[in-house]
């Protein structure tokens, strides 16, 4: 295989890191990249929210003088956007000449996923006005616009414009949206009866939404069905155990948070390994709470320590509501 549709592989198979090597690895032996290992290069930035690989990609392109098509002027706005670079996001997107709807949706998803609501919106109107027909991905990023920012009503307006003026079907990505907007905005039980009534089968992604919002308003009721499902639909993640489990101790409800102990430790699931990535000298390093892989995690942990120490000189408390109570004693 070549290196072109390993890299390619590597970015669509979630491995982001090998994707870059690799890259690199083009690079240095002079060879050009096509659009598709620029459009899994830049997505593999994308994936890691890595800057300086973006950026270094980015400036390559520029250098080279690189004829580039839609598809890869779309990566790079949705890269530049995941990278927090909304700036640069613009700028590429207002190069673009010829526009259509993948163009479009990509930084209608940048505006989004920043924070930019409003702008996101706007974006959307002008691109109706271009004439350029939305497609699925448009409306995924519209919904998720409206989610961060709170605007119910007029997701739901452009929820069921989907079938009614576009002739496009939801898939669950759209209905995660949705129920995602009611549970940020508290309404949980609309939330339950809109999952209630899809035409899809609910995944994973929507019960959980609906388990997490169900801790945040301690609502038991809710929290029950939704793990109920999640159990069915992946019995091996701690994590729906140690949320019901602290939902029920926060309302003290201490010998049914004791059951979710023993139910996760009687099946035999173990906690889910959770991984922290940070940048430094364009490299991605990975690590996990405990980890002593790292050849220099003397002094890394050294300094955690140090940092510890001043927190606690500053009277800081941590949150530890997500950490599975120590219910056996």
């Amino acid at each position: 295989m070549s290196l072109h549709g390993l890299i390619t592989g590597y970015a669509q198979n979630g491995r982001p890191n090998e994707a870059l090597e690799l890259f690199d690895l083009m690079r240095s032996e002079n060879i050009q990249p096509n659009d598709f290992t620029l459009v899994s290069a830049l997505s593999s930035c994308a994936q890691l929210g890595s800057v300086e690989a973006g950026e270094r990609i980015g400036s390559y392109i520029e250098s080279e003088g690189l004829t580039l098509n839609v598809y890869v002027y779309s990566a790079l706005v949705d890269m530049y956007a995941k990278c927090g670079n909304i700036r640069k996001a613009r700028q590429v997107f207002n190069q673009v000449t010829h526009r259509d709807v993948v163009s479009w949706s990509s930084m209608i998803g940048g505006l989004a996923v920043n924070g930019l609501a409003e702008d996101a919106i706007d974006l959307y109107n002008k691109m109706r006005e271009a004439e350029v027909k939305p497609n699925d991905i448009t409306f995924v990023n519209l919904l998720t616009a409206c989610t961060h920012a709170g605007f119910v009503e007029l997701g739901l307006g452009f929820f069921k414009s989907m079938r009614s003026d576009h002739n496009i079907i939801p898939k669950v990505e759209h209905c995660a949206c949705i129920v995602d907007l009611f549970c940020r905005s508290g309404r949980l039980q609309e939330a339950y009866e809109f999952i209630c009534q899809m035409e899809v089968e609910p995944n994973v992604v929507i019960w959980g939404a609906l388990l997490s919002a169900s801790r945040t308003f301690s609502c038991v009721e809710l929290a029950e069905r939704a793990v109920e499902k999640l159990l069915i639909l992946e019995p091996e993640n701690s994590s729906n155990y140690v949320l019901l489990s602290n939902i029920y101790a926060s309302v003290g409800r201490w010998q049914e948070a004791l059951e979710m102990r023993k139910m996760m430790t009687g099946n035999r699931v173990q906690k889910t390994a959770a991984y922290s990535w940070i940048e430094m000298d364009n490299r991605m390093h990975k690590f996990l709470v405990g980890d002593t892989s790292h050849p220099r995690s003397e002094e890394i942990y050294s300094v955690i320590d140090g940092l510890g120490m001043q927190l606690n000189l500053d009277s800081y408390v941590p949150n530890s509501e997500l950490e599975l109570l120590n219910l056996d004693s």
